[in-house]
């Protein structure tokens, strides 16, 4: 076919339906992608046959061999799934980043599921694109990532100010990031952070011509304002599943601000939208800590008391973590020596 650009060699579209066809007629990847005119990496995307074999424990050279490529195509064509998912988790850490204000190095590692050398590498890539600053020492233990200036805007959506937790609230906000992991894991979809749900309120409040410019939090409980909870995360809890509504409680409170805390909280819980949120978690640090919000339910005046659909639920913050932990360490080791049997195969 001629014109005024020369020669062309015309082509049939690459679709997955086509490139299906071809392989169900016994042609391999290289025919296939000489056929249409498009590399094996596309050829791959439509059949996905390279990665399930390779997760079956085959060796790049028998993969060839079925597939109809060189070996050292296939390990091309594994590094590109290598990068694609070092991109994910990049991608997953700044918005997470960005969500929570700030997360401790060991805290991210745990959020990504990844080792320190590897979250450091990780993060390190960051500071070269300029999306995260230097590492931080704030209090005792890790250092602190945060975004740079600007980032956190960008990807949430609306203005917020540059972020540093303060020495007093860095294990607050730390411990709030490990409830969100141990809750939702790394699932973007399943948490709504603190940060939104402020922002939401502010909305909420300019909208209706409120007066208030401030709100509470378990904190700093104030009576009387609309209160904003640690986030929020869509999961089962004691087999009730959908929205909760959650508080980390590290220190016990005086009576009279616990009970402001707790009513306050519930009470966003019955307003709480565009989710419905079906309950109220509490984390505590300590027995102690659980007593005394346990003492506050206790106190609730009546129309809070007695309201069936607030569910309100306990639990110790580190007997939960400590449950986490063992778990995420077997499932490593699992799935360590599921990788040495394949490479030993």
């Amino acid at each position: 076919m001629a014109g005024a650009g020369g020669s062309r060699r015309v082509r049939p579209v690459a679709d997955d339906s086509i490139i299906l066809g071809l392989r169900s007629d016994g042609r391999g990847y290289r025919e296939i992608a000489d056929l249409l005119g498009v590399p094996a990496r596309r050829v791959e995307q439509a059949l996905g046959e390279v990665a399930a074999l390779r997760a079956g424990g085959l060796s790049h050279s028998e993969i060839g061999r079925r597939v109809g490529l060189a070996r050292t195509t296939v390990q091309e064509l594994l590094r590109d799934k290598r990068s694609q998912r070092s991109t994910l988790r990049k991608s997953a850490a700044v918005t997470a980043l960005a969500e929570q204000g700030a997360m401790q190095l060991d805290v991210l590692g745990w959020f990504l599921d990844l080792n320190r050398n590897h979250t450091y590498a990780l993060v390190k890539d960051l500071r070269e694109q300029h999306l995260v600053r230097d590492l931080e020492k704030i209090a005792a233990g890790e250092k602190w990532v945060m975004l740079t200036r600007g980032n956190d805007s960008r990807i949430l959506g609306f203005p917020v100010r540059e972020f540093r937790p303060s020495v007093g609230r860095a294990e607050h906000h730390r411990a709030v990031a490990q409830a969100r992991i141990m809750l939702v894991g790394d699932d973007l979809e399943r948490w709504i952070p603190e940060r939104v749900l402020w922002r939401r309120a502010e909305v909420s409040a300019h909208e209706s011509g409120s007066k208030y410019k401030e709100f509470s939090t378990g904190r700093n409980p104030r009576g009387g304002v609309v209160h904003i909870h640690d986030g929020r995360f869509f999961a089962d809890v004691d087999g009730l599943c959908g929205w909760w509504a959650l508080e980390v409680e590290l220190t016990r409170k005086s009576d009279k601000a616990m009970d402001v805390a707790l009513q306050g909280a519930l009470r966003a819980v019955g307003t709480a939208a565009p989710e419905k949120v079906v309950g109220l978690l509490y984390l505590c640090r300590s027995a102690v800590v659980m007593d005394g919000v346990r003492a506050a339910a206790k106190r609730l005046p009546p129309e809070l008391r007695n309201r069936q659909e607030l569910v309100l639920c306990f639990a110790d913050f580190d007997d939960e973590w400590g449950d986490f932990l063992t778990e995420r360490m077997a499932k490593r080791q699992r799935r360590n020596k599921t990788r040495t049997s394949k490479d030993a195969s």
